[in-house]
């Protein structure tokens, strides 16, 4: 991001607590800038503890409000950086990354207000043009390890489309014939994350449901739309045994597949042979960097593997990943990664080592849409921001809607 030549002080910071939308409490900064210009970001802190966001909050209204309030709205990488200094930790975990983030976005909000320009051409600049392709998911259960069981998300990514908004009618047609599908069944629910959707042990059953969806709206599978997935090798990994555990995927029902890094290789290459699957999220456990390198060398030039809990939006481990060659795509979450700064660093980073970056905001986050910005700000090839079913979710598309009508894209 470059700085601007110009000077107009930050008069005031405000941090407040508000509601996130799984109903737990969130923080939301307020940045003034001049006289009257103010802008606000909001961030979930994905938890229910009451004291973790009184203490955020206290810390933003007392320590950096103290030390931003002065300062000048426009030197973002300045901020930033006084940010992480206030931290002082290696992992930003003293104040923490997302309280970071929301009041570093809050500030570059304030700025891009000043000058009356949208938040991704303030951060982008004038030759900002590529919008994001969407990952929406259709169908997520909330998969954990006392059920290993499916995976952990299913997307769909639009392959055709001259547009964001035509591949977003891709998607929502996709949706409601899945919808349709499942209703049949008597499930009232795909997309919805946490449990509220159905379980399918089987993944290939999940699949074809899905398959059927896309030729039902109309779409052939694997050139106008393909599935991504979310392989939660987090949640089926065994570190004692280093193997994975996976019920349903036998013939005999209930039992548990037990299978090495190589044997789950195996496993993915078959279902993108059958279903074309184009993307796989955390198809490994984030240890296990052997099986990530076996998998990337035999499946890496033909679908995006994406490191999520591998990385963590963490710089030294995505270098790391970098030198081992495990691999080609990095999900990163900008309220993880820390400031804006730190973010554009690090998908910078990323994009130079050749790897496809994903974005994604927090999933059970507000209806702030900032990370829709950020991602045609930094070029983001991908938006995973959630399913069509609540409006935390369809907030981010919907700003895109608005944004590449601004941009006149071409997808």
């Amino acid at each position: 991001m470059e700085q601007l030549d110009a000077n107009l002080a930050v008069t005031d910071i405000y941090a407040r607590e508000i509601i996130d939308a799984a109903g737990n409490p969130a923080v939301e900064t307020e940045v003034l800038a001049g006289d009257g210009i103010v802008a606000r970001a909001s961030v979930s802190l994905g938890t229910s503890d009451q004291s973790r966001t009184e203490k955020a909050v206290e810390d933003i209204n007392r320590c950096i409000a103290q030390e931003l309030i002065g300062k000048n709205v426009f030197a973002q990488e300045e901020i930033d950086k006084l940010l992480t200094d206030l931290d002082g930790s290696a992992d930003l975990g003293v104040l923490g990354r997302e309280v970071l983030f929301t009041v570093s976005a809050a500030v570059a909000g304030a700025a891009s207000a000043v000058f009356k320009i949208p938040l991704y051409r303030y951060l982008g600049g004038v030759h900002t043009k590529c919008m994001p392709v969407p990952a929406v998911s259709v169908m997520g259960t909330g998969m954990r390890r006392d059920t290993r069981e499916g995976m952990g998300e299913y997307m769909v990514v639009p392959f055709g489309g001259a547009s964001f908004r035509q591949q977003m009618k891709i998607c929502t047609d996709i949706y409601h014939c899945l919808r349709q599908r499942l209703r049949r069944g008597g499930t009232e629910h795909p997309g919805v994350k946490d449990g509220d959707a159905p379980l399918f042990s089987c993944a290939g059953t999940a699949l074809s449901l899905i398959r059927d969806a896309v030729e039902l709206a109309g779409y052939q599978l694997g050139r106008e739309a393909g599935i991504a997935l979310d392989g939660g090798g987090l949640y089926r990994y065994d570190p004692g045994g280093q193997c994975y555990h996976i019920r349903g995927e036998t013939s005999g029902q209930g039992e548990t597949a037990v299978r090495s890094a190589s044997e789950m290789c195996g496993y993915y290459e078959e279902l993108v042979g059958q279903y074309a699957v184009c993307s796989i999220e955390d198809p490994l456990d984030q240890e296990d960097w052997e099986g990530w390198i076996q998998l990337t060398g035999r499946l890496g030039k033909r679908v995006q593997l994406v490191g999520n809990k591998l990385f963590a939006s963490d710089r030294d481990k995505l270098e790391r990943g970098i030198r081992l060659g495990a691999a080609n795509a990095v999900l990163i979450r900008p309220d993880q990664a820390g400031t804006l700064t730190g973010t554009a660093d690090l998908i910078k980073r990323a994009q130079e080592a050749g790897y496809r970056v994903v974005l994604e905001p927090h999933e059970t986050g507000t209806a702030d849409a900032v990370s829709s910005d950020l991602a045609v700000a930094f070029h983001v090839g991908q938006i995973k921001a959630g399913a069509l079913c609540h409006m935390e979710y369809v907030e981010k598309y919907n700003r895109l809607l608005r944004i590449s009508e601004k941009l006149g894209e071409t997808g």
